[in-house]
């Protein structure tokens, strides 16, 4: 098991957060990442690590500050593969922002024995600190602490709603398609949202999807999208 207090170098801090060497040293010349020199070279404490994470999602989710991201943009979590046909609703009626999210987590496919319920108090109690709505028509909702669900796998839900809805968002968004992210880790969530943020933030992919009249078609849009972005990232 991993303890929080370990050190990690600059070789496991690259597997750590799926990015290059490259970008580490590129973060640490802009003094992004918590860091110090041990007889000249860089080391880091895990727990400051996932701190640091968790601070990172605030900021976007909160002030909306995406500079992180765009320095993570090499460890981009390819979206397409994480995506089941079960897992995707379209033409979506009209409900609150509450109850399509439970909806959502309650017609999921998922992991057997999963609690939805405690599921779902969690992206609702994730929604109530800040909302997710982060592009004009897209919210990208998550649980509050996904790492204890114990997912296997990371996967990602879509609703393409009928007409854009009122997601309570303090800047106005009204997003019309919702992409729920049901990562095992803050930190898997974050890899997964740079890359959706790019994605679902292009107004003609959000058009494409809206005319799509079955799951599959949906699958296939985002992945021929995803070819489009300069980084080809992991699943």
């Amino acid at each position: 098991m991993t303890n929080p207090d370990d050190i990690l170098t600059i070789k496991q801090l690259s597997e750590y957060l799926m990015v290059s060497e490259k970008t580490i040293y590129r973060m640490l010349e802009k003094n992004l990442l918590p860091a110090l020199r041990v007889v000249g070279q860089w080391r880091f404490r895990r727990r400051d690590i996932d701190s640091w994470i968790d601070r990172q999602v605030k900021k976007v989710e909160i002030e909306g500050d995406r500079g992180v991201l765009a320095e993570l943009e090499q460890s981009e979590i390819q979206i397409a593969p994480l995506i089941e046909e079960e897992n995707i609703w379209l033409d979506v009626p009209v409900m609150s922002r509450d109850e399509v999210l439970a909806w959502m987590i309650l017609h999921a496919k998922l992991d057997e024995g999963v609690d939805r319920q405690a599921i779902t108090e969690s992206v609702l109690y994730r929604e109530r600190i800040c909302s997710t709505a982060l592009v004009e028509h897209a919210a990208f909702p998550h649980a509050n602490d996904p790492a204890k669900f114990r997912f296997s796998r990371k996967r990602v839900l879509i609703a393409v709603m009928r007409q854009p809805m009122n997601y309570f968002d303090p800047h106005s968004h009204q997003p019309s398609v919702i992409v729920l992210i049901l990562a095992r880790t803050v930190r898997g969530y974050i890899l997964t949202l740079s890359r959706a943020i790019k994605l679902f933030g292009d107004p003609e992919l959000i058009d494409r999807l809206k005319k799509c009249s079955q799951p599959p078609e949906i699958i296939d849009t985002i992945r021929k999208a995803e070819q489009m972005l300069p980084f080809q990232g992991r699943s």
